[in-house]
């Protein structure tokens, strides 16, 4: 996908360091940023361009921890502890994905939002459930966003509708998730809640493909 997008462009070349340029040109070559420009570049004088001038253009924000089933009850309970409020709005909302119908419609819902905000690249949990995970990461591959997405495990201290069986259980559910997955999507993860609710940790690493 070529094009150019005209506006006011904020941006940052280092850690400490913005830079901005008033009615500037970012251009976009096969998907990807060849820079930012006060004037369009000859060899990119074909691409469309995208008028936004007087308008402020930033690059992407990244999400690095955002629990996709917690969406539908955002705001909620911020007067609780966490062990309260992970009792009285978390689990019983992360059970109901054990239905995919229920699943689907949560995740399109989270993933459409997701979309039209300013975030392009996230790190997500979804719920223990393998096959809701798999359809949560098949939504956001179609998207066109950049995420990482990790199954959650959880085989202790949790309530008796939302737990593995153990810690066995717990990974080979896992395995068959990264089986099914693993040629399929851009990135994938394993994770635990917290440290309460897994007697096992296990984390793995898989080598990201180019941006």
């Amino acid at each position: 996908m070529d094009f150019i997008l005209k506006g006011d462009i904020c941006y940052s070349k280092t850690p400490k360091k913005l830079n901005a340029i008033s009615n500037g040109y970012v251009v976009c070559e096969n998907g990807k940023s060849k820079g930012i420009f006060n004037k369009i570049p000859e060899k990119f004088k074909k691409f469309p361009v995208k008028n936004y001038s007087n308008h402020l253009i930033i690059p992407g924000l990244c999400d690095m921890h955002i629990h996709a089933p917690q969406f539908s009850f955002r705001g909620l309970g911020l007067d609780t502890e966490l062990l309260d409020w992970l009792s009285n709005y978390t689990f019983p909302e992360e059970a109901k994905y054990a239905n995919l119908e229920y699943a689907d419609k949560a995740y399109t819902v989270f993933v459409d939002k997701l979309k039209s905000s300013a975030t392009t690249r996230a790190s997500i949990y979804g719920t223990l459930h393998k096959e809701a995970t798999e359809l949560l990461m098949e939504k956001l591959e179609d998207s066109g966003l950049n995420t990482f997405v990790g199954k959650v495990n959880m085989d202790i201290n949790c309530p008796d509708y939302l737990i593995e069986e153990n810690a066995e259980t717990a990974i080979k559910s896992t395995k068959e998730w990264v089986e099914n997955t693993k040629s399929r999507f851009m990135y994938s993860r394993i994770t635990h809640r917290i440290s309460r609710t897994i007697k096992h940790t296990r984390t793995t690493k898989r080598k990201p493909r180019p941006m």
